[in-house]
């Protein structure tokens, strides 16, 4: 999930200077795509599923009947109409980080750049779920400095936000779908490669926590709060 984007990309330059602005002018985003489900709400679900396999094991509850299936997969085309609205969202509040993104995500294939990075962790880039999954890991690894989970632990956030999604009537729409797992995953692509910006020491320190104050602020409009949860081997639990 987190090897090579800088390349894929677009290089140095998409991880440097465009970035960083783009960052704190996507207020609107985050309220625009996030309102699908609180994403503290399949945290809820895989903790009470982690108790309940625990409970199982032990023999003391029958087994955990099977999440309620819902569709979640859509048609991620190249990702140009999610790029240019994107686009146009973040232009309405600093056109010069609208047209540095612009630059940036020139010609990029962003679906097929994220089915590239989520595809050794098991995930696709033709499902909701695995969209807000990775969504949801890389900003707690760019917040706390945690290490991706296993493959089997990226799985169980993944199974754990499709029980959310579940439980959403807009997920019969797959224009709804396509919306929403195209905007999370342009969103990983963004945070990723910033993330890696920072790690190879591209970024001043003032800047990078800024940053991470930022995706930290935006988890938590999320329902996601990391005083309370941390990111472990096997996905969230409680700490």
């Amino acid at each position: 999930m987190m090897f090579g984007v800088s390349a894929l990309i677009g290089g140095a330059a998409a991880a440097q200077a465009p970035i960083q602005p783009v960052y704190n002018a996507m207020g609107a985003y985050s309220s625009g795509m996030m309102n699908v489900v609180q994403l503290g709400q399949p945290l809820a679900f895989q903790a009470r599923n982690a108790r309940i396999r625990a409970e199982e094991q032990r023999g003391i509850r029958a087994p955990l009947p099977a999440p309620r299936s819902a569709p979640l997969t859509f048609a991620p085309g190249t990702g140009v109409q999610t790029v240019n609205a994107y686009v146009a969202r973040v232009s309405r509040q600093d056109p010069t980080a609208g047209g540095q993104l612009r630059t940036a995500l020139a010609g990029k294939n962003v679906p097929a750049i994220f089915g590239q990075l989520v595809a050794p962790f098991g995930l696709g880039n033709h499902d909701v779920a695995d969209a807000m999954a990775a969504h949801l890991i890389m900003r707690t690894m760019v917040v706390t400095g945690a290490q991706p989970p296993s493959p089997q632990g990226v799985r169980n956030v993944r199974d754990s936000i499709a029980q959310a999604l579940a439980h959403d009537p807009k997920m019969a729409s797959e224009a709804y779908r396509s919306q929403i797992g195209g905007e999370a995953q342009l969103d990983f692509l963004l945070v990723n490669t910033t993330w890696r910006a920072i790690g190879a020491g591209k970024w001043p320190a003032d800047a990078a926590a800024q940053y991470r104050h930022s995706v930290a602020s935006s988890l938590a409009r999320e329902g996601v709060d990391l005083n309370t949860t941390q990111l472990t081997p096997d996905g969230f639990a409680p700490k």
